[in-house]
């Protein structure tokens, strides 16, 4: 499975990347941990990253459970698309826009996959296709 774990470590790194910017949203705007309020900017920084974390909790099993169904390169596949995702919208988000089309493309990925797995998966155990 050298591509749902490359996808996975992809996504780590996305995240890892989104608490740097909120680490630094921390410093440039003076907002003392534990604090998750202040500046504008720095809000919308940790916001984001809070959100990464929170579409992690889908992701992460929904990676695992589409390289079952649909195998290793698949499921590198929709993790690459996830990860872009998330970077487009991080950085969107960041800056002040509202919800990007990088929300979108990896909450939207997220739950397509999530629909195809199950229909895919019950049309396996009732034997259709």
């Amino acid at each position: 499975m050298p591509w749902t774990i490359g996808a996975l470590v992809l996504a780590l790194i996305v995240y890892a990347w989104a608490v740097l910017k909120v680490g630094q949203a921390r410093g440039k705007y003076g907002v003392a941990a534990p604090a998750v309020t202040g500046a504008p900017e720095f809000e919308r920084a940790f916001r984001a990253q809070q959100n990464t974390v929170e579409q992690m909790v889908l992701f992460v099993p929904l990676l695992g459970l589409a390289a079952l169904v649909w195998g290793d390169i698949a499921a590198g596949a929709y993790g690459l698309v996830w990860c872009l995702g998330r970077v487009l919208y991080i950085e969107t988000y960041s800056r002040g826009a509202n919800r990007s089309a990088g929300f979108m493309l990896s909450a939207g990925v997220s739950l397509g996959v999530l629909i195809a797995v199950i229909v895919t998966f019950v049309l396996r155990h009732l034997g259709v296709g």
